[in-house]
């Protein structure tokens, strides 16, 4: 959960930055420059991509010096990292095309993130929730990050276990990333 917390945290800053460069003119600016909107984007999701990589990369140092978790397979544990931070890159994208102002998106897309936190496992374990929230869980790329993680440390997951999670959290963001672009690309 913590892993997670740090990524939804990455995410909504990315998602409020961008607002912030767009209602500051600094979008303008660079529109201006001999560079297109998608590289301008595509910097951005690699800056959000690269912190959401090195929050993960801090707290699982963490989770392995100081508490004495083992990873079983630092190959399956990248792949965690890559495909979280693949979805939660798109989810900001999506979040910062929500609303005009810094306000309506910071709150608007910290309502979305904290909902799908809460349904997804993020707050209280889904092992802990009644069936039909389970169930509804199952929309919640909290969950699937969730679970490819704890795949990795807890559980032991295989690479074919872990396809599902990381296959449906890189579906998210890349369908996510796209309606951001394409709704930027509308309105800028």
């Amino acid at each position: 959960q913590g892993i997670i917390w740090g990524i939804i945290g990455v995410a909504a800053a990315f998602g409020i930055s961008i607002v912030v460069e767009r209602t500051q003119g600094t979008m303008q600016r660079l529109r201006i420059a001999p560079i297109s909107l998608g590289q301008i984007l595509a910097g951005k999701a690699v800056a959000c991509f690269t912190a959401i990589l090195a929050i993960d990369f801090v707290l699982v140092m963490l989770a392995v010096t100081a508490f004495g978790v083992t990873i079983n397979s630092f190959f399956l544990l990248l792949v965690a990292m890559l495909s979280s931070a693949i979805c939660f890159t798109g989810i900001m994208m999506l979040l910062s095309v929500l609303g005009k102002t810094e306000r309506s998106v910071g709150g608007i897309g910290w309502a979305v993130l904290l909902i799908l936190s809460m349904i997804g496992g993020g707050m209280v374990p889904l092992m802990f929730m009644p069936a039909w929230m389970k169930t509804v869980g199952t929309l919640s790329p909290v969950k699937w990050t969730i679970l490819s993680f704890e795949g990795v440390m807890w559980r032991g997951f295989s690479l074919s276990e872990m396809l599902l999670p990381t296959g449906i959290l890189i579906s998210i963001g890349v369908v996510s990333f796209l309606i951001g672009v394409v709704v930027m690309k509308k309105t800028s």
